[in-house]
């Protein structure tokens, strides 16, 4: 029996309420987070930098859901719901990289914070770390937008009639999320004014560079019409040199 227009209209609104509260649930946690790897280590929650940064990081990541589940609810779902179906060894990085950032690098900062190992920076280097993390979100929106395929998780989405995609950034760079990610890492350091933190947050680049490239190789090898895309499009995220 053919369902009726309501029940999927019902459908789609339930399944939009689900994301609603995996986002909220991600937004309340993730400050959460992202303080007590700062705030404790440091011994102080007077700390102006830290608390910009957490409210950009997080703030981005929620404004980011919450426009995906009303405009593009099908990558909502593939973002928040991480399928099964992900490679393991992408699994493993994500990992790693959670673990350096809110457990390394994260902490390196609130230390260095309490114990004065680096002279303080110029107000004018803070803000542009800021601005910096807070361009990279819009830009990585950007790439989210021209790209329905944008998944959390490395896979094949067959499921979702995954297709290869030309326009937006992508006419540029074969991998612009990436880039924006890699960036918005790299911020960090000048954001919160803790040199410490630079070298996790260099391995945490690096990782996602060897993920590119893994990736590249991937869809190279699984998803029809990219061979013929990267011929076209040289540049994974460097324009001219990578």
């Amino acid at each position: 029996m053919a369902m009726s227009e309501s029940s999927f209209a019902g459908s789609a609104s339930s399944e939009k309420r689900t994301l609603l509260l995996r986002a909220t649930g991600r937004a309340v946690t993730l400050p959460v987070l992202l303080g007590f790897a700062l705030f404790f280590p440091a011994g102080r929650i007077d700390w102006p930098s830290a608390w910009a940064l957490i409210l950009v990081y997080a703030g981005g990541i929620y404004l980011t859901d919450i426009w995906l589940i009303a405009r593009h609810p099908g990558l909502a779902r593939e973002r928040l719901i991480i399928p099964r179906t992900a490679e393991r060894w992408d699994r493993r990085i994500i990992s790693a990289v959670n673990f350096l950032l809110i457990g390394v690098a994260l902490p390196l900062a609130g230390l260095d914070r309490r114990f004065t190992w680096s002279p303080p920076l110029p107000a004018a280097v803070h803000a542009a770390g800021l601005i910096l993390l807070a361009a990279m979100f819009l830009f990585t929106a950007w790439a989210m937008a021209a790209n329905g395929f944008f998944s959390s998780a490395i896979r094949l989405q067959n499921d979702r009639g995954q297709t290869v995609v030309a326009g937006g950034p992508y006419r540029f760079l074969r991998h612009p999320g990436y880039l924006g990610m890699i960036l918005q890492f790299l911020s960090i350091p000048f954001v919160l004014g803790t040199p410490a933190t630079g070298l996790p947050v260099l391995v945490i680049a690096g990782m996602y560079v060897y993920r590119t490239r893994r990736e590249d190789d991937f869809l190279r090898k699984e998803l029809p019409g990219y061979a013929e895309y990267a011929g076209r499009v040289r540049d994974r995220m460097l324009p001219g040199i990578w």
